[in-house]
């Protein structure tokens, strides 16, 4: 069975990489916060994805194989778990050369809903609970 996760593509621009031609490690980090929002805008309304806030509470990220510039990579993001009563969701990213099975990078980031109008964390939205569910153990 495939598994359902949500791509973003990203070509490696100059703004990305050393003068050696190679990404930044930090650039990962940027990939995955696009292909984080990018998620939410394409699997919700505008009205649901701004009132509340997804703050990111911890990053791990490990490097496997470098990234150079013009090479085309695929972020897939799938969502590891999440409690919805607290507002906690892990999303786990995958780092992919477009057109190569091998892992470049991968990792997580754990964030939190908070809505910045009342200044507290929140339980997760009812239309990101089905986002949620959409993409759950994509890489299990």
């Amino acid at each position: 069975m495939a598994k359902n996760y949500y791509v973003y593509e990203h070509v490696v621009i100059p703004q990305d990489v050393t003068v050696q031609g190679i990404a930044y490690d930090g650039r990962f980090l940027d990939w995955a916060c696009t292909a984080r929002e990018r998620m939410l805008v394409d699997n919700m309304a505008e009205e649901e994805v701004q009132p509340s806030a997804f703050l990111t509470g911890e990053v791990k990220m490990r490097y496997m194989i470098p990234v150079f510039l013009y090479d085309r990579v695929e972020v897939r993001v799938g969502v590891g778990d999440y409690t919805r009563s607290t507002g906690r969701v892990r999303l786990i990213f995958r780092f992919i050369k477009k057109g190569h099975i091998q892992s470049l990078a991968e990792g997580y980031q754990d964030l939190f809903c908070y809505d910045r109008r009342v200044g507290e964390r929140i339980s997760l939205p009812e239309s990101f609970v089905e986002v949620a569910e959409k993409y759950k153990d994509a890489f299990a």
